[in-house]
């Protein structure tokens, strides 16, 4: 029996969940407005047009040194990682939630809707399919690097797909309880274990030795969580002491 890679594994569905949430959420409140068809047409096109495009570049990125390969995934992943992170923090330390995390998401996304046009609106379709593709993108960026990295393509492959069908399920059968989904804790874990691989594998394309090969990532891990902890809990204070 194949041993599963539980870093990949959960890096994926961590990484993948959040934007593909996103997506449903947007579809699901364009369908509400009277334009399902336009919803899930626009969901299905932006996601299948990503998908076809992403599957080259796995073959074009095996065909760089490795020990280049590794860097370029561990400079990657530190992006996402940091990036994700801080984003994460800001909103902890406000006590905010992502902007689609509302009562109205299409306000909250600046998404404006066509309601001149009767019929299949394209005006619609085509606002439902470039917020797909833009999210889709960056999920497919994620699982590429994640797979040629690692070589682990069934984790990462498969933790895409966990993340997709959770968010449709959530969205379409669970919406009374979306909101009781930490979008911004989820955000943040996934941060610090992308930034926590990227750590990793830039240090083995820069020939560093890890102590405990692999287990290092479960060290870097904690050490980001308590730097994020600490940041989180300083930035509060901050806030705290201008508000007084």
């Amino acid at each position: 029996m194949t041993n599963i890679n539980w870093n990949i594994l959960i890096a994926a569905i961590g990484g993948a969940a959040i934007d593909f949430l996103e997506i449903a959420v947007i579809a699901y409140a364009i369908a509400r407005s009277g334009y399902r068809r336009e919803a899930i047409t626009g969901s299905i096109f932006g996601v299948l047009l990503v998908g076809i495009i992403a599957i080259p570049f796995g073959g074009i990125l095996r065909s760089i040194p490795l020990n280049w390969l590794e860097i370029l995934v561990g400079v990657t992943l530190l992006w996402f990682g940091w990036r994700w992170v801080n984003k994460s923090i800001k909103r902890l330390a406000k006590g905010k939630r992502a902007g689609w995390m509302s009562d109205d998401p299409l306000a909250a996304e600046e998404i404006v809707l066509d309601g001149q046009n009767l019929g299949f609106n394209q005006l619609n379709f085509w606002v439902m399919a470039k917020s797909a593709i833009l999210e889709t993108f960056e999920v497919a960026i994620l699982v590429v690097t994640l797979g040629v990295a690692s070589g682990a393509w069934y984790e990462s492959l498969a933790g895409t797909a966990i993340a997709l069908v959770f968010s449709v399920l959530i969205v379409t059968v669970l919406h009374k309880y979306l909101l009781n989904v930490p979008e911004v804790l989820i955000k943040l874990g996934s941060g610090i274990l992308l930034g926590s691989l990227g750590t990793f594998w830039l240090g083995e394309g820069l020939g560093f030795d890890w102590l405990f090969g692999d287990l290092a990532i479960a060290a870097i891990v904690a050490v980001y969580s308590g730097i994020a902890a600490v940041v989180l809990w300083w930035l509060k204070r901050v806030l705290t002491a201008d508000l007084q």
